[in-house]
């Protein structure tokens, strides 16, 4: 069983476009002084590789100190960023972006396939799919301070804007475990009849999405834990991402890009484009899917309609954007490459020794 999940477990990551690849590892430097400069940060399979964004050059890589890494997640505030280990150990190691100096591994659980983090930067949620439980960890102290238990591997996790409330997606069986974030309280498990693989969480903490291995989302009502309306989508479901002002949801099949209402929880007219991983511009103007075929296409989000394809050369994995707006950062095997907002060029490519997956941005 544990295998088999596994090998689910990667799958979906690949469908997201989110794979890491093999590279070196060495200590690594912290960015520039100043505390303006945003910081992006990538992973490939064993190292984690910060960008600064001003100069967009790569800085020395920093070692995960285990096997292969394909998880990755930053504190909201952008003190820390923390990288689980897939194969090869348990841990799950810090990294202040401060320094950009590693910390101690926390070692918790016996197969991480999930991290998330509170609003408030204070608690790390460790995601165990051999234990089927959740660990609740210090972001200060990186010692272990509460625990959900889960249904049969769980393999993805949301925390809602407010804080309040926690959902863990229960692969094996087919639910979503609700929880209480200030007292780790599991709540009766929400079934769906589907594996659930993905969320995505209204600004206003209202309603949680969910998709996965059908090609629907569902819509769950976070003041009573309900399952609102199953939204069919045509077509296998992939990463899911919503505007900031809540009103739009996209979602990325094999078939295109889904719109939905959040309003009603209707889907709009199919956008004919590749699927893939979703970025979503501050301003909520524009959304970016980053296709594996090596194409960013962009949505207009007030007309949904797609702009001319960007090509950035090679397979585009993941994409993030900057806090001011200004520019979408695309990861592949040879590194990331800037796209300019303004103007959706490419611009030049960063270079990253063993390739780019993951990729997180200081706020």
């Amino acid at each position: 069983m544990h295998s088999h999940l596994t090998r689910i477990r990667l799958a979906a990551v690949a469908a997201l476009a989110i794979p890491a690849l093999a590279g070196a590892a060495s200590p690594g430097t912290p960015p520039a002084a100043s505390a303006s400069v945003v910081t992006a940060y990538v992973l490939n399979s064993g190292a984690v590789t910060p960008i600064n964004t001003v100069t967009k050059t790569a800085l020395k890589q920093i070692s995960t100190k285990g096997g292969p890494s394909f998880l990755m997640a930053m504190t909201p505030n952008g003190k820390k960023v923390y990288v689980a280990d897939y194969d090869g150990g348990p841990g799950v190691l810090p990294i202040s972006t401060a320094t950009n100096s590693p910390g101690k591994q926390i070692l918790v659980a016996r197969n991480t396939s999930a991290l998330g983090v509170t609003p408030d930067s204070t608690t790390l949620y460790i995601v165990d799919q051999d234990s089927n439980d959740v660990f609740a960890v210090s972001t200060a102290t990186g010692q272990t301070v509460g625990f959900v238990p889960t249904g049969e591997a769980p393999v993805a996790i949301a925390i809602t804007p407010n804080g309040a409330s926690g959902y863990v997606a229960n692969f094996g069986t087919t639910s979503v475990t609700p929880f209480a974030v200030a007292t780790d309280a599991a709540g009766p498990a929400i079934k769906l009849g589907y594996a659930p693989m993905r969320f995505a969480v209204t600004p206003d903490s209202k309603t949680v999405y969910v998709d996965g291995t059908a090609s629907v989302v569902t819509a769950i009502n976070t003041a009573t834990n309900k399952v609102g309306r199953r939204i069919q989508l045509g077509a296998a479901a992939g990463d899911i991402a919503i505007t900031p002002n809540g009103k739009t949801a996209y979602v990325s099949t094999s078939a295109g890009v889904v719109p939905i209402n959040t309003a009603t929880n209707t889907p709009g007219t199919l956008i004919k484009i590749p699927g893939g991983a979703i970025a979503i511009t501050p301003n909520g103007k524009t959304a970016y899917v980053a296709a594996g075929s090596g194409v960013v296409t962009p949505i207009n989000t007030a007309t949904n309609k797609p702009g001319k394809p960007i090509s950035v050369g090679t397979s585009a994995s993941d994409i993030a954007i900057t806090p001011h707006g200004k520019t979408a950062y695309v990861t592949s095997s040879l590194g990331v490459t800037p796209i300019n907002i303004a103007t959706n060029k490419a611009g030049k490519l960063i270079k990253v020794a063993g390739g780019a997956g993951l990729i997180v941005i200081t706020p």
